[in-house]
């Protein structure tokens, strides 16, 4: 059959495509999903009376995410779950899949017998190409490794997604459905109105303010609808308009002192790495390179100016490679927008250890939350158990930077935290802590009072680097603890 009478064949309306979902479903909608899918899963999720819905930091709700919807919509989250849901995992309403972008799917892969079928996969895809591929524009993630293991794809194809380079297509042929939806324009009116359900004036001043920033309200598009369930310095950061505090740029100084020239390097979210760019810790660089899970602001910027040029990486030469290029702002996003200097990759190849460590002189830059005086790094969980972020690719690009020839694995962190009340660095974690990282990979620890360099070192040394680098006013108390340490 010609792929066009094929795609043809399988278009249909959002609530018709809703059908192959059946009560008892496991249904996962990727980050950076569909627009208009959700919502008509929502409905068909109302007269199925329950199925289990896989999510990973969505930035929108059609509803599943409000209280009393638990027992139709059982939620997972998998990788990182983002400040918009955390809520639904603080409330219990939610589970966490612990899991890793390259071992995604090691139980399908390898046939186990208790591998849990994927029935729905909920995608948006760019308008067919003349060959018949689609692809998924800047945000990739696994979104190939899921359409290639799900038992019905229903693809939301969104014409106002751009294209973007690198192994980021697949064949109308290998979906079941289609959804096209027009681009969506974003206008002045349609902000207002969503900024009218906020009744505290000085607020509603806040986020008009935000978007009073943006240069396009296309960027608008995802999180526009429910910015207002999230706090304004959260929908900076999200849109990349937050500017880096005091201590982002200290750190940025640090790592700009530990970064070679000519070094490929990965930029996990978050705070204080989403800085680095902005803050001017590559600015003085020569040929950086780029593998990475996902972007941070500014970034293509440094490849469009030659600072990052690749020129030096083992594997892809002269090309910036990401999972997704999620993070970049607006700017950086025109410029990779079908620029071959940029390419994705499917996270099962770009993300495998072996893959990053075949990088010489890999360096991660990830955040931490906590860590404790013998290198265990906890990057997802506060206040003992309370969940609120997620793995992301975190441990891969930090074990494979550790495992590069000339590769360092850096983690970054402000010293304290809750202005100051409570240090970053403790003597042990509370009980409950996740440790994302094991403390015989820790390898080197930076804080706006220096770097701590922990590889090769025993757990008395280790807490003395750590000490140095936390706060002046928890160190007494660090060096009192300390001492049980080795007993």
């Amino acid at each position: 059959m010609d792929w066009r009478e094929d795609y043809n064949r399988k278009l249909c309306t959002a609530d018709e495509a809703m059908q192959a979902v059946n009560r008892g479903d496991l249904v996962v909608v990727p980050i950076a999903g569909p627009r208009a899918l959700p919502p008509a899963l929502f409905r068909r999720g109302q007269e199925l009376g329950a199925i289990d819905l896989r999510l990973a930091a969505p930035l929108s709700d059609p509803g599943w995410l409000q209280a009393d919807w638990q027992e139709i919509f059982r939620i997972e989250f998998e990788l990182f779950i983002g400040d918009f849901a955390r809520p639904v995992v603080d409330e219990d309403r939610a589970t966490y899949l612990p899991n890793l972008f390259s071992l995604n799917f090691k139980e399908h892969d390898d046939q186990r017998p208790e591998r849990r079928p994927i029935d729905v996969f909920l995608t948006s895809v760019t308008p067919p190409d003349g060959e018949g591929y689609v692809s998924f524009g800047a945000h990739n993630w696994n979104k190939r490794g899921y359409i290639r293991r799900a038992r019905t794809t229903i693809a939301e194809v969104d014409a106002g997604l751009r294209p973007v380079c690198g192994d980021n297509r697949v064949h109308v042929s290998e979906i079941e459905r289609f959804v096209e939806i027009p681009a969506l324009q974003i206008t002045r009116p349609m902000v207002e109105a969503w900024l009218r359900r906020v009744e505290d004036e000085g607020l509603r001043a806040e986020y008009l303010s935000i978007v009073d920033e943006l240069k396009s309200l296309d960027r608008l598009i995802i999180i526009g609808p429910v910015m207002t369930r999230v706090p304004p310095d959260q929908v900076r950061r999200v849109l990349g308009l937050a500017q880096p505090p005091e201590v982002a740029r200290i750190i940025s100084g640090y790592v700009s002192e530990l970064l070679p020239d000519g070094a490929t390097i990965q930029i996990g979210v978050g705070e204080p790495s989403m800085y680095l760019a902005r803050a001017g810790a590559f600015d003085n660089k020569v040929d950086l390179g780029i593998h990475t899970e996902m972007a941070a602001p500014g970034l293509a910027k440094l490849v469009d100016a030659g600072v990052i040029s690749g020129r030096r990486k083992t594997l892809h030469e002269g090309k910036a490679v990401a999972v997704a290029w999620s993070g970049s702002d607006e700017e950086d996003l025109e410029i990779i927008a079908e620029n071959p200097a940029f390419e994705v990759y499917d996270p099962e190849y770009l993300l495998d250890i072996r893959t990053i460590a075949r990088n010489d002189n890999f360096c991660s830059l990830n955040n931490a939350l906590s860590i404790d005086l013998i290198g265990q790094i906890n990057s997802e969980s506060v206040f003992g158990p309370r969940l609120i972020n997620g793995t992301g690719g975190q441990p891969e690009t930090h074990i494979g930077a550790v495992m590069s020839r000339g590769g360092r694995a850096l983690t970054l962190l402000p010293s304290t935290a809750m202005e100051g009340v409570v240090s970053r660095i403790l003597p042990e974690h509370e009980p409950g802590s996740i440790v994302t990282i094991p403390r015989f990979f820790a390898d080197t620890v930076v804080t706006e009072h220096g770097v701590a360099r922990l590889w090769g070192k025993n757990h008395r040394q280790r807490a003395e680097e750590l000490i140095a680098v936390a706060h002046p006013d928890f160190r007494a108390e660090l060096r009192r603890r300390a001492q049980r340490i080795g007993d």
